[in-house]
């Protein structure tokens, strides 16, 4: 009878082992999904830049220093609608893909909207939104500041 006790003992003592860790496997693969589900946080975003617009073949160039990205440098297509799409690398080589529009105020100022959407590494899923002044000088260099936020 002692035996018999033993080996219900131990066969209970499996099982219920077996059944914890598949429940801990289970409620570990739950969260998991549930964090893929939740949306990246949107966290502040400021860029500032200097670049130069290039008429002849309608590229822009620009670098500077923005809040998750370091120093950084961009490039871009100008298009004939006057916006613009490129990429901004970042300092550890991530991109993140943009395109920007520009409005003028009613004493000539130029005002840029920064649309974020993809890139690659950690911004493979950024988007995100910034605007602000940009300076524009005869010779087509420019300088830019844009505050907004970027979720990735």
């Amino acid at each position: 009878m002692n035996r018999v006790m033993q080996r219900t003992f131990i066969g209970l003592a499996t099982m219920l082992m077996f059944g914890l860790a598949t429940g801990a496997t289970s409620e570990l693969q739950r969260t998991t999904e549930l964090e893929q589900d939740r949306p990246a946080p949107t966290r502040p975003f400021k860029l500032r830049a200097a670049g130069q617009i290039d008429v002849t073949t309608g590229t822009i160039a620009f670098g500077g220093v923005a809040t998750h990205l370091g120093l950084y440098t961009a490039n871009g297509f100008l298009n004939p609608d006057f916006s613009i799409f490129g990429t901004i690398e970042a300092a550890d080589g991530d991109t993140l893909d943009f395109t920007a529009s520009f409005s003028t105020g009613p004493l000539g100022e130029i005002q840029a909207t920064f649309d974020f959407a993809g890139g690659t590494g950690r911004l493979a899923e950024a988007v995100g939104t910034a605007s602000g002044p940009v300076t524009l000088d005869p010779d087509f260099t420019f300088l830019i500041t844009v505050i907004g936020n970027l979720g990735y």
